[in-house]
């Protein structure tokens, strides 16, 4: 079962796109703004282009290898532009719609009917930020020695004190956490073809499935190796 953090599995979308084979791009005609990348940018890594997090993910918009490589990058994307990786996220948006960042793109508001729309979030472009030297601190001012103090009249030593019997310590129960249950996967009511485009949490939504992508998943597990990679013409299975 794969987490749901903000950063988000992309699968590689090994099919024919609208008669282009994989690989031979063209920008989409309603490219995404910059105002949009930068704060998508922003959400999926701090808006830092040479993250590397040895997660799988890397560049600022948090592409797998097989993702960036897919889709027109060449190298590593955290080694890449920022200018590179817009041009690579504008294929993948192209293939794939917003559903490749499934939890920012829903934070930032961003559907695939409004692609040069502005995302709600702060646009923040990834770049270095310099760090101003402090002002030297100014010199104290010296301090005047006090006069000498006399010294007090020796203390004459306190009894010593008995010490406590020691304190047996009562025996402490170890505490075993119990077993988590085991989800049930539920009975498939139908199928599905895939069409291009798709992904397990735009079907899910499509047809309304109880549990979303995860159930969808889990009741094509059989099938489906990753959670991010269908192909079109794939049948899988609609739970109830």
């Amino acid at each position: 079962m794969m987490k749901t953090s903000t950063a988000i599995r992309r699968g590689t979308a090994a099919v024919m796109m609208g008669g282009l084979a994989v690989g031979a791009f063209a920008v989409p005609a309603n490219a995404a703004s910059m105002e949009t990348w930068n704060a998508l940018a922003e959400c999926e890594s701090g808006g830092n282009a040479s993250t590397n997090t040895g997660n799988g993910f890397s560049g600022a918009l948090q592409f797998t290898p097989s993702t960036w490589a897919a889709f027109g990058g060449q190298g590593s994307a955290h080694n890449a532009s920022w200018a590179e990786q817009v041009r690579v996220a504008e294929n993948v948006y192209a293939g794939q719609g917003w559903g490749a960042w499934p939890a920012c793109s829903a934070k930032l508001g961003l559907t695939s009917a409004d692609a040069a729309g502005s995302a709600s979030a702060a646009s923040v472009a990834p770049q270095s930020t310099s760090v101003q030297q402090a002002a030297p601190a100014p010199k104290a001012a010296p301090v005047q020695q006090a006069a000498p103090v006399q010294q007090a009249a020796p203390v004459q030593q306190a009894a010593p004190v008995q010490q406590a019997a020691p304190v047996q310590q009562a025996p402490v129960a170890e505490y075993t956490a119990p077993a988590a249950p085991v989800q049930q996967v539920a009975p498939a009511v139908g199928t599905y073809t895939v069409q291009a485009g798709d992904t397990l949490g735009t079907i899910a939504n499509k047809l309304g499935v109880n549990g979303g992508w995860e159930a969808l998943y889990a009741a094509n597990a059989g099938s489906v190796a990753d959670a991010n990679l269908i192909f079109p013409g794939q049948v899988l299975n609609i739970p109830a």
